[in-house]
């Protein structure tokens, strides 16, 4: 295959944004349904059907695509819930029914088995959202979280149980908390544990696992349950401070969840003698068995069926994704080897109809994106096999782009401080993963440096992983490198590497990218005259602050959906996050000068680096408006700018029409202020 030289940036790529858009779709939310292990669902998103979410099916020993079933295929039916804004926790299954969100409507609707007609409707039917779902044993109703946005002022979170049958009757089980999430029943439907927390906290600083016992009505109650003798058995006053996951019941009864008391996320379960919660591991692990949950429905452990006191786990260990089965009773964890897997979630105990137990999950890798696989804990037939979703490695993969044109990442940790910034501030080391340029048919000039750029992902309290990306490597068969950073505040490395960034948003977060980006151009992997930045949400934020405030450093920027006033997020977001800033910044309006001096838009005065908006419309984590007022301020002091705006867009981009649009238009954008011109042919931007 010929070689060709050309400048970087200006690589023909196999890799169009329409294919990167198609390889958009996604799958996630897996569930198996208790009473029927041998079938597992999972939503698939659908960027070509507007970015819909469909729920799909199939028995989880059968790799035929012609069994698979799409439970509600007419495109009316959108399986998502905006409860919190973020969603996730949408749908459940159990013993065949399926009880789910629509998107259109944030109606609870219930579809049972053999039902050929239209779902039926089910709880409160105007201004309220529900999400998060436990069936109870008997099938009679369903617990969950309801999110209720009729009255003045803030929307409401309480735990409710609606019944299935009825379609008006619902009981209101507990309101004492800003937030509520996870409910999850013993196997009897006897108890019932569930996660609440308060503002100012998020759920990854401090929750409550609570504990109840559940009492049923008969059917001619107007009451369908209620909870007793209700208690708080870990966080809260037994252990301060604390951010405690997933609660879950195994075969025994006993309660096991996950909490960072010890400074990371490690596995725990209630001693059934003394009611007080004990670590299930050995000793402490500096590894993290959970993720933050922005959405509901994250399952990283689950007990294991047949095993006695067993737990499948997964977890992050320094800079590697292990799986295994955790002994509550001997503390050992039995390593389960993985095909080299960078991205381990979703995970589910199933059951092949041999009656093998095999564990459900999404995973991926630097070359596969993630995916849907099975894995047969004891190997009886192959030990993992792909279900659904994901793109290959082997051969040429599903959106065209050659094995060997992927760029394999490493994780880099490069030096930064932490405050003061000055000579006598600590020194601190921060995290990244570098992709270097890759194009099995081009080559750079010898005499020229690529062009970097700078990844920042949101929250700010997310993680990136080193896994198979589209959109990544849209730039690096370009020919950019790209740094996707894991700046201090980013999860994955322990409480105290998160919590570096409370009180320094827009402070530490824009010292570890600004040092990234010098540190490749330090070594040689980058032109320091060249260096790009971009970020969506938080990280649209940290992207401006680092154009405003080291306007030295980088030469151009794309905000997607980010921040530029935080002030304004401190006075108008949703409920959720409506009092994050506390933490990030201080409270408000007490540090009303400290969000004013980190706010991008108060300094366009220092802002010398053209930059790109891209902004979906309907979007109510970060309003519009956001990205309006700093182009209008950078319009009015000649700065060259471009806003891209998209209707019918919410908190990111989910049509595929728009996914494309979102990356040509950040290439062009690049291409003409960096001086390369693309190979693509792209519709042209206005440039203010």
């Amino acid at each position: 295959m010929p070689v060709t030289v050309a400048p970087y940036g200006s690589w023909e790529s196999p890799l169009t944004a329409e294919s990167v858009a198609a390889a958009s779709s996604s799958v996630g939310s897996v569930v198996v349904d208790p009473l029927d292990l041998t079938r597992v669902y999972w939503l698939e998103s659908r960027p070509s059907e507007g970015g819909r979410y469909v729920l799909l099916s199939k028995m989880v020993d059968d790799y035929d695509d012609s069994t698979l079933i799409n439970h509600l295929a007419d495109t009316k039916w959108n399986i998502r819930t905006s409860v919190h804004e973020y969603g996730g926790g949408a749908y459940t299954v159990y013993n065949k029914t399926i009880v789910f969100v629509n998107w259109a409507d944030q109606g609870l609707y219930v579809l049972e088995e053999g039902n050929s007609g239209e779902p039926r409707r089910i709880g409160e039917k105007e201004g309220v959202r529900y999400a998060s779902f436990a069936v109870h044993p008997s099938g009679r109703f369903v617990v969950c979280v309801r999110e209720d946005h009729r009255g003045e002022g803030e929307a409401k979170n309480t735990l409710v149980a609606v019944s299935l049958h009825d379609n008006k009757k619902d009981t209101m089980l507990f309101d004492q908390s800003d937030f509520v999430s996870s409910p999850v029943f013993g196997s009897e439907g006897t108890e019932i544990a569930f996660i609440t927390w308060n503002h100012p906290d998020m759920n990854w600083d401090a929750t409550v696992l609570r504990h109840a016992r559940v009492t049923v009505h008969g059917q001619d109650s107007d009451t369908i349950c209620n909870l007793d003798t209700l208690s708080e058995v870990a966080g809260g006053k037994t252990q301060q401070r604390e951010s405690i996951y997933q609660p879950r019941f195994d075969d025994q009864g006993i309660l096991h969840f996950i909490g960072d008391s010890t400074g990371f996320w490690n596995p725990y379960h209630i001693d059934p003698k003394t009611g007080k919660p004990i670590l299930s591991l050995a000793k402490p692990m500096p590894a993290e068995f959970a993720e933050p949950e922005w959405m509901f429905g994250a399952s990283t452990f689950q007990p294991v069926t047949g095993r006695k006191s067993s737990m499948a786990v997964t977890f992050r260990l320094k800079d590697t994704m292990r799986l295994g089965i955790l002994n509550v009773n001997t503390h050992n964890i039995e390593d389960l080897p993985v095909p080299g897997w960078t991205l381990l979630n979703n995970l589910q105990m199933a059951q092949a109809r041999s009656g093998e137990p095999v564990l459900v999950l999404i995973a991926g890798s630097p070359t596969e994106s993630p995916a849907l696989y099975t894995y047969f804990i004891n190997g009886i037939g192959g030990q993992h096999q792909r279900v659904a979703g994901g793109v290959k490695s082997t051969g040429d993969n599903a959106v065209g782009l050659d094995v060997g044109s992927i760029s394999v990442p490493r994780e880099i940790a490069f030096p930064t401080r932490l405050p003061p910034f000055d000579s006598q501030g600590q020194e601190a080391t921060a995290y990244a993963y570098y992709y270097p340029p890759s194009n099995v048919r081009h080559v750079g000039p010898a005499d020229e440096l690529p062009p970097l750029l700078i990844v920042i992902h949101g929250g700010p309290t997310a993680a990136t992983h080193a896994v198979y990306s589209a959109k990544i490597q849209y730039w690096t068969s370009r020919g950019f490198a790209v740094a996707d950073v894991n700046y201090g505040g980013s999860t994955g490395y322990g409480r105290k590497y998160r919590e570096r960034l409370y009180l320094q948003f827009g402070l530490v977060d824009v010292q570890d990218c600004c040092a990234a980006a010098l540190h490749l151009a330090s070594e040689g992997l980058a032109d320091r005259q060249r260096l790009c930045i971009m970020g969506s949400s938080a990280g649209g934020f940290t992207t401006l602050a680092c154009l405003a405030f080291r306007p030295e450093v980088f030469a151009v920027g794309a905000s997607l959906y980010g921040m530029s006033d935080l002030e304004v997020l401190a006075k108008e977001t949703h409920k959720f996050e409506a009092q994050y800033p506390v933490h990030l910044v201080g409270p408000y309006p007490e540090a009303q000068k400290v969000y004013r001096e980190r706010s991008p838009l108060f300094a366009v005065d220092r802002l010398s680096c053209p930059a790109i908006f891209l902004q979906g419309l309907e979007d109510r984590v970060v309003p519009p408006n956001q990205a309006t007022l700093m182009v209008d301020a950078l319009r009015k002091k000649g700065v060259p700018v471009a806003h891209v705006e998209f209707a019918g867009e919410q908190h990111g981009f989910r049509k595929a029409a728009n996914i494309v649009r979102v990356l040509e238009a950040q290439l062009y954008f690049f291409g003409k202020v960096l001086g390369f011109v693309p190979s693509d042919a792209i519709e042209p931007v206005h440039i203010f």
